[in-house]
């Protein structure tokens, strides 16, 4: 819609520019009056240009900071959701760690059960060994 109003401005000072040419060149004016007449008419052009131009500055600095804040804040999104995501990662991490060092430490007791076991069993096959043989 903006695009519509600068295309509209536009084209009426075109339009009134070229209209006015040509009215002066119809006009029944002495050169130095035809002269007078241009030179008022580019004067209100230039001031028309100049109220222009500074339109499109502002409007484009208004956009430029809408850019920039916008940029600033999906880069804190960005930021904040990176941020979950590694302490999740490491929750993760450590939860795992957890679970494998009880896991350890439950095959380590279990092997020591069975080492247990297996010594009293050979004990016990070496004492009837040794009473055989007496």
């Amino acid at each position: 819609m903006a695009d519509n109003k600068g295309d509209f401005l536009i084209g009426l000072l075109i339009g009134g520019a070229l209209g006015a040419a040509i009215a002066l060149l119809y006009a029944p004016h002495s050169g130095e009056e035809t002269r007078e007449v241009l030179k008022k008419k580019s004067d209100e052009l230039k001031d028309s240009a100049a109220d222009l131009y500074g339109q499109v500055k502002d409007k484009t600095g208004t956009i430029a900071s809408q850019v920039k804040d916008s940029a600033t804040q999906v880069a804190s999104q960005v930021k904040d959701s990176a941020t979950q995501v590694a302490s999740k990662v490491g929750e993760s991490v450590n939860r795992v760690k957890g679970e494998v060092s009880d896991s350890v430490a439950n095959v380590t007791e279990t092997a020591k059960e069975e080492i247990s076991k297996v010594a009293k069993s050979a004990d016990k096959a070496q004492d009837k060994v040794t009473e055989s043989v007496a």
